[in-house]
């Protein structure tokens, strides 16, 4: 069965002045039959027929069928049936054998990749094997936009600056789509759920255009791909150099999704070696460069298990994730090793601090994952600690606007900054930054220190805010700040 749009997108290949009537354009029709009389109720198939034929059919059970019509039939058909109009100097016999061998191409690729698919130990075989057919690259990517897996054609399409990623992974639906305007080349994409994790399949033209046939390949790759992942069948972990933490991976894997009692799987780690008094770090990360393919995992995770001692890592899409068992007054000396590990291997890493036993591990993930979402801005670490104030201002805005926040002398600031091209909320950021010293908050404007408490006098006194009073909320001013910042 092939939809009446498709058949109709490969007719234009071949007539592109074809006229058609078609409404139900995603309904599916079986192969072709030849025109066999008025009375007959033809059901969903491709029906071949001249207009003289077609001006004489019954009206009833038509709805599904898809007429290919040679000649005009009456202007009242057209709005009766799903019909295409071929030229009239075509042959019914050229037809029939156009559409045989467009439903024989079909059904022949459909096999080529079912049988890929059972034969394949992991996705990138398949996407090879779709990548020969389609003639363009064809990539998996994962929630983050990491490359998880590519065809062999694949090296080096993504990253390309024409293809807007990130918006075809955030938008893209569960049926497939072309995308592509005049400025940007076509890319067919489709997203794919696996349990918790969402994937983008996407088959960029690299290579050559892509052709209605395609949308019908790529639909038949993504419901294999969908069967192997459900599978597991990605080969993630299956180079791994260090094998000696395969259970614990299991049953940290299973707190962190939640797949079983805390105190069975505590007791699972109990009985390798790993202690429920112990304090344990939760660090999120990923490539710099995207590529978080099967080797690329294994690798980090070889790389984190060897540089840190009490570290199991494994992927958990989209990231990488290690639990490292460390002392709680001992993070500085652990940022520093993952700092040393992110800047030697190209990494980003997100930390949530350590914290004893087991308790709130998928929340320590979730610290993690939004520290791992700033880490390129504070030099590739970026521990939950660092963003506690962002986050604070997020949580405090959940309810009400930041406008409704925000201190009012603040918010002034602010606004009489932006008018007046003055610097006076930078002022009290850094007084507070520094702790209210004067000569350490000069120092980092770049100002005398008479310079820096004439503006601390005329905050007082045109926003009548007074940076120096005991009784001022800390926590509120610093957050008024941070607000006035965004806005």
């Amino acid at each position: 069965m092939i939809q009446k749009a498709f058949i109709r997108n490969e007719l234009r290949y071949r007539y592109p002045e074809l006229k058609d009537s078609i409404r139900a354009l995603m309904q599916p029709v079986g192969r072709p039959l030849l025109f066999e009389g008025t009375g007959k109720a033809y059901g969903a198939r491709v029906i071949v027929c001249d207009s003289a034929e077609l001006n004489l059919l019954s009206s009833a059970g038509q709805s599904e069928s898809l007429f290919l019509c040679i000649g005009a039939p009456k202007p009242e058909l057209l709005a009766q049936y799903d019909i295409c109009v071929l030229p009239n100097s075509e042959q019914v016999g050229n037809i029939l054998n156009f559409l045989q061998r467009l439903f024989d191409r079909l059904d022949d690729w459909t096999e080529s990749l079912r049988q890929a698919a059972e034969a394949a130990e992991g996705v990138e075989e398949l996407l090879s094997r779709a990548s020969e057919i389609l003639q363009n690259p064809v990539l998996l990517l994962d929630a983050r936009g990491h490359i998880v897996a590519h065809s062999e054609q694949g090296e080096g399409a993504v990253g390309m600056e024409p293809f807007p990623l990130d918006e075809i992974i955030h938008t893209s639906g569960e049926r497939v789509e072309k995308r592509g305007d005049p400025s940007t080349p076509e890319a067919l994409c489709v997203q794919i759920q696996s349990g918790d994790a969402r994937y983008t399949l996407l088959c960029t033209a690299s290579e050559r255009m892509l052709y209605a046939s395609d949308e019908i390949v790529f639909e038949s790759l993504a419901g294999f791909l969908r069967l192997m992942l459900s599978e597991r069948k990605r080969n993630v972990d299956g180079r791994r150099k260090r094998r000696d933490n395969e259970g614990a991976t299991s049953a940290f894997r299973s707190l962190l999704l939640q797949e079983n009692e805390e105190s069975a799987t505590a007791q699972a780690l109990s009985d390798i070696g790993w202690s429920e008094t112990d304090a344990y770090a939760v660090v999120a990360i990923e490539p710099v460069d995207g590529d978080l393919r099967a080797a690329q995992v294994d690798f980090i995770c070889d790389q984190l298990e060897s540089a840190l001692e009490g570290c199991c890592a494994f992927a958990l899409p989209p990231v990488v994730v290690a639990i490292v068992r460390t002392d709680l007054l001992k993070g500085e000396a652990l940022h520093a090793t993952l700092r040393a590990i992110s800047h030697a291997n190209g990494l980003l890493m997100g930390v949530c601090e350590a914290l004893a036993g087991y308790s709130y591990f998928p929340q320590r993930l979730v610290q993690a994952k939004r520290a791992l979402d700033r880490a390129a801005e504070i030099g590739g670490v970026a521990c939950y600690s660092d963003i506690i104030e962002d986050e604070m201002i997020t949580c405090a805005q959940g309810a009400f606007p930041a406008a409704l926040i925000c201190m009012r002398p603040v918010l002034a600031m602010r606004l009489y900054d932006r008018a007046h091209d003055t610097n006076y909320l930078k002022t009290a950021e850094q007084y507070v930054e520094n702790h209210f010293n004067a000569v350490k908050t000069a120092r980092a404007l770049f100002i005398h220190r008479s310079t820096l408490l004439y503006r601390l006098d005329r905050i007082k006194a045109q926003f009548g805010l007074d940076l120096d009073d005991q009784s001022l909320s800390l926590l509120h001013l610093a957050l008024s700040i941070g607000i006035a910042k965004t806005l």
